[in-house]
Parts: structure tokens; sequence; C-alpha cells
């Protein structure tokens, strides 16, 4: 009897495995040539590079299956599973994921812009190289997943499931998080980005951080109370440029073209300007503590009350400059190695010797 029972139960599920074999291998060959396939059953189906922009895949089991490659483009995959789906490389750019459950899926270097996932589980997903750029991504849960390298600019993360921390390894520029948006990552301009930057000639009050503007051409620029700390300026152009009140601190600016420049107000802390020219520029008010000038010609520039605390001011051209009211001590400067220092305006100059006011009326 138990042996009939046990040979009994083999059969069933012999058939049932069979079944939904055969039931997956129809809905992979439904999917195929209808392009379409809602609430179907496709756990583990292999479908690598698979044509299937605009399918409707709402509510279908996907799980654990092989998306690589694929072209989901602007599919509909709403409350679908997809929990633990290979879909590296993968296009669902505008595609609407809303409540698919995505979980320990590998998303890598897949792009998924403007795509719709709010209330989508991506918690364990592999997302790193993924583009979520302007994706809605409200109530996303994100916890435990890869971030590293992924790109949210202008995405909508409003009350995602995320740890701060591990949104530091992201790419972030007008993003919106549940602490507000964050413009961390907004720091290189690339290819038309560039060349609209450089042919607009201004951006006011712009964050730059950490952008590469090596060599570019940028005379008269407004940079006006832009943010440019860290910024690499090296041999950039900015000839009669407006940076009044803007932040170039740690900033790379060896070697540029800053004659006639307004630097009015400007932070400089920590900037190297070594052999870069400021001839005529104006630096009233400027904070240039720590600041790298050796080498610079600084003939006839204004550094009218600028704080110079601890600058480098060795072999530098000074001839004509304005030093009223600026701030020398524990400046490193080598009186010997500067050329016409000696018809440098002091006034109320403050250096490491004291008080100098040989120019004062």
């Amino acid at each position: 009897m138990k042996n009939f029972v046990l040979k009994l139960i083999t059969s069933l599920l012999i058939v049932t495995c069979f079944s939904s074999y055969s039931s997956g291998i129809g809905s992979v060959k439904k999917l195929l040539e209808l392009g379409s396939c809602p609430q179907c059953t496709l756990n583990g189906a292999d479908l690598k590079r698979a044509y299937l922009k605009w399918a409707d895949l709402s509510g279908a089991d996907l799980s654990h299956a092989n998306l690589s490659g694929a072209n989901l483009a602007e599919a509909r995959l709403v409350n679908a599973n997809l929990k633990n789906a290979i879909m590296v490389s993968t296009n669902l750019n505008e595609a609407n994921l809303s409540g698919v459950n995505l979980m320990g899926a590998d998303l890598r270097n897949s792009s998924l812009k403007s795509s719709y996932l709010v209330r989508a589980d991506l918690s364990g997903a592999n997302l790193s190289g993924v583009n979520f750029s302007g994706a809605d991504m409200r109530n996303v849960n994100l916890k435990w997943a890869d971030l590293n390298g992924t790109k949210f600019s202008e995405a909508d993360l409003t009350s995602a499931i995320v740890n701060k921390e591990n949104l530091k390894v992201a790419v972030l520029c007008k993003t919106k998080t549940p602490w507000g948006e964050d413009n961390s990552g907004c720091k290189t301009f690339r290819g038309n980005d560039l060349k609209k930057f450089i042919a607009l000639g201004h951006c006011r009050k712009c964050n730059l951080r950490g952008v590469n503007l090596m060599g570019a051409d940028l005379r008269l620029a407004d940079l006006s109370q832009a943010d440019l700390s860290g910024a690499n300026l090296y041999k950039a152009n900015l000839k009669d440029a407006n940076l009044s009140n803007a932040n170039l601190s740690n900033g790379n600016v060896t070697g540029v073209n800053l004659s006639r420049a307004n630097l009015n107000g400007a932070d400089l802390r920590g900037a190297n300007l070594s052999g870069s020219d400021l001839q005529y520029a104006k630096l009233k008010r400027a904070n240039l503590k720590g600041t790298n000038l050796n080498g610079a010609d600084l003939r006839k520039a204004n550094f009218f009350g600028a704080d110079l605390q601890n600058a480098k001011l060795e072999w530098t051209k000074l001839r004509g400059a304005n030093l009223t009211e600026a701030n020398l001590t524990d400046a490193v400067v080598q009186f010997e190695n500067n050329e016409n220092l000696d018809i440098a305006i002091l006034c109320k100059t403050k250096t490491s010797s004291g008080e100098q006011n040989s120019d004062c009326r």
C-alpha cells in the first residue's frame, strides 16, 4: 500500500512539473509571438536580448528569469514579480514598474531613465552603474541595494526607504531625496552640456563643484556666486570674467588667465594659482588664506582688504599691486625673489614684521 501511495505521489509530481514546464514554454512562446503576456508564469525563462518594447507584463511572474540585454523600453510591468531576475544591461527606459518586486535582482548597468517605479521593491538588488535619471521613485525600497555609481540625476526619491550613507556612492544631481534636493554629484560637464555652458558664457550661482574645465575658453563669463570649489581650471581662459563672491577654494587654478577678472569677495582658500595671470584683476576683500600664488603675475592687481594669511608669494610679479589693508601675516614672501615688490602699494598692510604704511597718503 505504501509503495502504491509513493508511486502515485511521484506520478502526480511529474505531471505537475511537466504541466508547469509546458505552461512556462507556452507563456514564453505567447510572449515572443504577441509581445505581451500579462499574468503569465515566466519564472526562470531565458529572455536574453529579447525585443519586448511596449510589452504588457503586468502581474507576470518573471522571478529568476534572464532578461539581460533585453529591450523593455516603455513596457508595462505593474506589480510584476522579478525577484532575483538577471537583468544586466537591460533597457527599461520609460517603463512602468510601479509596485514591481525586484528584490535581489541583478540590474547592473541597466538603463531606467524616466521610468515609473513608485512603491517598487528593490531591496538587496544590484544597482551598480544603473541609470535612473529622471525616474519617479517615490516610496521605493532601496534597503541593502548596491548603489555604487548608480545615477539618480533629476530622479524623485521622495519618501524612499534608503540609508543616507549608502547614497554617498551614487551620483546625485537635482535629485529629490527624503532629506531635500541633493546636488552633490553635479560635478562634470560633458559633450553638449559643456558646449552649451561655454557658448552661453554664464552660470551665476551654479553648483560646479569639482567641475573639469581644463583649458576652457570662458572669457567674459559670468560665474558670480558660483560654487567652483575643487574645480579643475588648469590653463583655462577667464580673462575679464566675473567671479565675484564665487567659491574657488581648493581648486586647481594653475596657469589660468584671470587678467582683469573680477574676483572681489571670492573664496580662494587653499587654491593653487601658481603661474596664473592676474594682471589688473580685482580681488577686494577676497579670501586667499593658504593660497599658492608662486610665480603668478599680480601686477596692478587690487588686493584691497584681502586676506593673504599663510599665502605663498614666491617669484611673483607685484609691480603696482594694491595691498592696502591686506593681511599678509605669516605669508611666505621672499622679497628678493619678487619683481618690484618695493613698488607695490602698502598701506595698513599687515605683515609678519608688522604693519606697513609706506604708501599711505
